[in-house]
This record gives structure tokens, C-alpha cells and sequence, in this order.
């Protein structure tokens, strides 16, 4: 929702006038929201911050913004930088997915809230290490009798010789191109991004939670 809403510039103390794109989520409390404006202020030329009030949590917070300046009176915002303070939202995954993989449910989450406190230039590697646990963990469940040698092989090898499942395989797949590209210096997959990562990897847990239901399922024999 856009506001225009009245702020000071801090060099001069003379009244100016923001346009800008209300936050839609409280960083404290992850409500979606509609932030009660308390206050802004003119950083720099080129920065405002805008201090809101959370009617879910009832927190304050502050939501940094580039502006421009438009003309005499007016600052437009054309995007925002963060809101303050970020707390993390620990990601709860399904008992069976952090009993296979509990390293994964522990790295996974450490990778977000790295990325939830704008360490995105480690965050990605996060993931990555994630996702090689989560497979490798997986692939060791459905072939137990080769545990030492899934531990070992590289990630693009336990996918295409230990996962069978192709919608899993193609995801993983994906999903490691994108977390190797996190940690090199020139990337591949310049059209993808963590975010990409992130759905597909959500994506393959979503698959190996079904197949390890499917699988408790199946361990039921009829009753006389």
C-alpha cells in the first residue's frame, strides 16, 4: 500500500514529504500486517527510514529505504533495504525428515538465519551443505548397505547413482548447480538465485516425506 507521509531532513530540519510502499510483514513477529506509522526521517540523499508500529506483536521497527528525489517537497522510495530488527523464524520440518537428516534441519536453519540477517553472501553455501546432507542422508536410507561409499562420493554422484526418484533427482540436481554457484566466482545459472534454491529444495522434502510415509504405510500387514 502506498503512503505519503511527512519526514525530516536531519541536516537542515526542513519538513519534506515521502512516497513510499508499506512493509506487509513484521520483521519481529513474521505477522502480515499493516504497519500504524509512527515516524520517518530523511537519512541521506539518497536513504529514509520509516518507524512503525506492529498491531500483531506490539513491536516497533524501523524499515530503511533508497529514495529520489523527486522534486522541491517530495522523495519517492524505490526500494527497500531491510526492517529492523529481524528476529528468526526457526524453519519446523516434519519428525521424519529431521529423524533421516538431523543434520539437515541444523544447517538448513543456520543458513536461514544467516539469510534472515542479511549475511546473503554465506547464506547460499548454507543451503548448499543442507541439501548434500539431505540427500546423502537419504540415499544411505534407501541403500543402507552402502553407507561408507554415500558418504564419500560427491554430491552429483549420489543423485544420479543412489536417487531414484526422478522428480527428486531433477530438483537436486537443480538445486546443487544454483548452491555451487554460491560458492564460486564467476556464476553459471546467472537467472536463478537462492531464493530458486530455497523452493526446490522445500520441493525435495516435500518428495522424501511422501515417500517415507508411503513407505510406513506399506509396513502394515493385514490383521486376522
Amino acid at each position: 500500500m502506498k503512503k505519503s507521509v511527512s519526514l525530516i531532513n536531519n541536516l537542515d530540519s526542513i519538513t519534506m514529504y515521502l512516497i513510499y510502499e508499506t512493509v506487509e510483514q513484521c520483521p519481529i513477529c513474521k505477522a502480515k500486517i499493516r504497519p500504524v506509522f509512527l515516524a520517518a526521517s530523511l537519512n541521506t540523499s539518497d536513504t529514509a527510514s520509516v518507524f512503525d508500529y506492529c498491531q500483531n506483536c506490539h513491536e516497533t521497527f524501523i524499515t530503511q529505504y533508497i529514495v529520489q528525489r523527486k522534486n522541491d517537497n517530495y522523495y519517492s522510495a524505490t526500494e527497500v533495504m531491510y526492517s529492523e530488527p529481524n528476529r528468526f523464524s526457526k524453519q519446523v520440518f516434519d519428525e521424519r525428515i529431521t529423524k533421516l537428516s538431523p543434520r539437515f534441519d541444523k544447517i538448513y536453519n543456520q543458513a536461514l538465519a544467516a539469510e534472515s540477517f542479511r549475511l546473503d553472501e554465506i547464506a547460499g553455501l548454507g543451503y548448499r551443505k543442507a541439501l548434500e546432507f539431505l540427500i546423502k542422508d537419504f540415499a544411505i536410507h534407501e541403500h543402507p548397505d552402502e553407507k561408507e561409499s554415500i558418504k564419500i562420493k560427491p554430491l552429483a554422484q549420489c543423485i544420479k547413482n543412489y536417487i531414484s526418484n526422478e522428480n527428486i533427482t531433477t530438483l537436486a540436481e537443480r538445486s546443487a548447480w544454483i548452491g555451487n554457484d554460491e560458492a564460486h566466482y564467476v556464476r553459471r545459472q546467472e537467472d536463478r538465485d537462492v531464493s530458486d534454491m530455497k523452493a526446490f529444495v522445500q520441493a525435495i522434502v516435500y518428495f522424501i516425506g511422501m515417500i517415507l510415509i508411503t513407505n510406513d504405510a506399506a509396513s502394515i500387514t493385514p490383521k486376522s
